[in-house]
């Protein structure tokens, strides 16, 4: 699937949903962790307790996140599609306006009424009196969404960091050793003894041996791990671009309110509807992509 340069594909839709998964639980293997190391203490070992590490309380609600994570982006498309509905009947009225004068017109002679946008019952600021206001209005609610579109830029960037940051936690927390008399068994190794600690996973293992099984949990979550961080790095790109592309508009749309003429509006407001365009494909490509 691939939209102005943005590819996206089932494997990573896959790799995001399994990640969701994994993140969210961690909870239980950090209590089974708990488990697993009290129950070599109980057996006579030298008790070993894992360095704590805040990544694993953020990991669950990053996990939260991106389960939900195609509720936010439908919800921004639903209400995305709406204002482009509006501002393009006013670019429509705003052509019949011209057709009926000049595009020399002056706006500030120009009543207000004539634009549908006029009768709307929804105001960012207050009721408008003029033209300037309406495109004014129109400006506003394209910030709205600019600043919208602006959280996922930081939501995916501290997404990466985390993941980062977490894989060498993790990891460090499977091999960390079940007690402080013997080098083995390491804490995945104990997970694994018993079906009750072992973590819930989608891999099929080549063995029953809680060794090897391990051996296998470990390699495919760090693999997942990178699959994720090179997902969540394409995704942080294209919010870049998404947010590049509405402030193009957001702009646009602030020349438009200061506009002199008819022409000069007509012309602003062709170009913010060309943009808004593209930042629609972008964005329903990517919200069909993330649709279950």
């Amino acid at each position: 699937m691939d939209q102005l340069g943005h590819e996206w594909t089932r494997a990573q839709r896959k790799t995001l949903d399994r990640y969701a998964r994994f993140l969210g639980s961690l909870r239980s293997i950090l209590n089974n962790i708990s488990v697993v190391l009290e129950r070599r203490r109980s057996a006579g070992h030298q008790p070993s307790v894992p360095a704590m590490d805040s990544r694993w309380n953020n990991a669950f609600f990053n996990g939260q996140y991106l389960s939900a994570l195609w509720g936010y982006v439908n919800a921004l498309d639903i209400s995305l599609k709406k204002d482009v509905e509006v501002l393009a009947v006013f670019s429509r009225d705003a052509l019949d306006v011209t057709a009926r004068f000049s595009r020399r017109e002056a706006i500030e002679q120009v009543d207000f009424r004539l634009f549908n946008l006029s009768r709307s019952a929804r105001w960012l600021l207050a009721p408008p009196t003029k033209v300037e206001d309406l495109t004014h209005e129109l400006h506003l609610r394209f910030i709205n969404h600019r600043s919208a579109i602006r959280q996922w830029v930081f939501r995916f960037d501290e997404l990466y960091r985390e993941s980062l940051g977490l894989s060498p936690v993790f990891i460090s927390a499977m091999d960390h050793r079940a007690c402080r008399c013997h080098t083995q068994p390491s804490v995945a190794q104990m997970l694994f003894q018993e079906a009750v600690t072992t973590p819930a996973w989608d891999l099929v293992y080549s063995s029953r041996d809680a060794s090897i099984r391990a051996v296998e949990y470990k390699a495919d979550i760090a693999l997942l791990f990178k699959e994720f961080n090179s997902l969540i790095g394409q995704m942080g790109v294209f919010a870049q671009d998404l947010y590049r592309r509405m402030e193009d508009v957001v702009l646009t749309l602030r020349r438009a309110s200061y506009a002199v003429r008819l022409g000069e509006l007509n012309s602003r407001l062709s170009a913010v509807m060309n943009a808004l365009g593209q930042c629609m494909a972008l964005l329903e490509n990517f919200e069909t992509w993330l649709r279950k």
